[in-house]
């Protein structure tokens, strides 16, 4: 009995390791979501959080998230209201 115990001790360490070595590795490759943006535009006469469509961004983390449109760059962020955009986009 001895001797199963000190064989399945070492076994189950192993096993348990190497679970959790692919579950971290999973984690860090999963990719983050799309997000639908808008970018405000100060100048539109009613609705000044423009619609963009879905962008390869997050809310939480990375560097700013900003598109070409109409030839320069929007700052992309979440919609808020008509009149006002919300939280900036940060790029997966």
């Amino acid at each position: 009995m001895k001797n199963l115990k000190t064989i399945l001790v070492p076994v189950a360490i192993l096993v348990f390791g190497v679970g959790s070595a692919f579950a971290t590795n999973k984690a860090k490759t999963e990719k983050k979501a799309s997000e639908t943006a808008y970018y405000f535009d100060a100048s539109a006469p009613d609705e000044k959080c423009i619609f963009v469509g879905e962008v390869d961004c997050n809310p939480t983390s990375g560097p700013v998230c900003t598109e070409l449109i109409g030839g320069s760059p929007k700052v992309m962020q979440q919609f808020l209201s008509e009149t006002e955009c919300g939280v900036t986009l940060h790029r997966n």
